[in-house]
């Protein structure tokens, strides 16, 4: 089975790896760099080093490739997913399945002209990953991830075999939305939170930031109940209890955006609920201020 991936910062790395071991025939997508192979190693794989062929998105014109996609991964940040599409939707068409693998929600509207009418995949993961300084993809956990097509579906499609054979804890979900919305409630507490005050995520649980944690999950949860996800509101406090304890010492990716002042994805986690989620949605003060001083 052939995948391509877009966007290989750690978690494409980690992903195009687990694939691979899954028995899956990956080919990353760079920008700039015209190897055609590239190197990964993961720390703790003793698969490692992984190798894969590599091919450019952007660049001239002989150096790029027109064949076909038939299976696309894009593991971007959300607000780059667009552009990053449009640099190969000439390589896409209705045979074709991209999978999204993001934070916060995608505007359908917005992607549709740049997947060409390819059918859509939407993905989300527990799974962390980052980089040491030698450049090695260090995974924290094996976490879940979750895959559900766009316009519900059935039984797993057959690429799926490749997933469920190196993709630790991987399930396909009949209904995706509802998974996709409880990950963004909990990134809806946990990123702006960490990104404002520079901290880990474990130190939201604890004094002085345990009451800013309840208060932002009590307005998380007013919009939640808003849009008729009573459940995920329910279930909220307790998971960004359990998140943030099992991650205690990791650093949110939103965190480390601002502190190396790149975009940030709060667009697409807190502009979203705040603007798209509901036509009318309850003050949110606390959120809103967040979200306003981040972006």
């Amino acid at each position: 089975m052939k995948w391509h991936i877009l966007g290989v910062g750690a978690i494409g790395g980690l992903f195009a790896c687990r694939l691979q071991a899954g028995g899956c025939d990956v080919t990353l997508f760079s920008k700039h760099d015209g190897s055609p192979t590239r190197q990964l190693i993961m720390a703790g794989d003793p698969d490692t080093p992984h190798h894969f062929e590599q091919e450019l998105t952007l660049g001239q014109a002989q150096d790029r490739t027109d064949a076909p996609i038939v299976h696309l991964l894009v593991c971007t940040k959300a607000w780059a997913v667009e552009d990053a599409l449009r640099a190969i939707t000439h390589r896409l068409s209705t045979e074709t399945t991209v999978v999204i693998l993001c934070n916060g929600m995608i505007s359908v509207k917005r992607i549709a002209p740049a997947i060409n009418g390819a059918r859509l995949v939407w993905a989300t993961t527990t799974a962390g990953c980052r980089r040491d300084e030698a450049g090695r993809l260090i995974p924290s956990g094996a976490g879940e991830t979750h895959l559900g097509a766009h316009l519900p579906a059935g039984e797993a499609p057959g690429w799926f075999f490749g997933w469920e054979g190196g993709v630790p804890n991987c399930q396909w979900d009949r209904e995706i939305r509802s998974t996709l919305l409880a990950k963004l409630a909990i990134n809806a507490v946990i990123n702006p939170l960490t990104a404002i005050h520079r901290v880990t995520n474990g130190a939201l649980l604890t004094a002085p930031l345990a009451e800013d944690t309840e208060r932002l999950t009590r307005e998380v949860q007013a919009l939640l109940r808003a849009g008729g996800a009573d459940q995920i509101a329910e279930a909220l406090p307790a998971r960004v209890t359990e998140v943030c304890s099992q991650t205690a010492r990791n650093h949110s990716s939103m965190r480390v955006d601002v502190e190396r002042g790149r975009p940030t994805e709060i667009e697409a986690i807190a502009g979203w609920l705040l603007s798209e989620w509901v036509d009318e949605p309850p003050p949110s003060p606390f959120l809103r201020h967040l979200y306003q001083t981040i972006r």
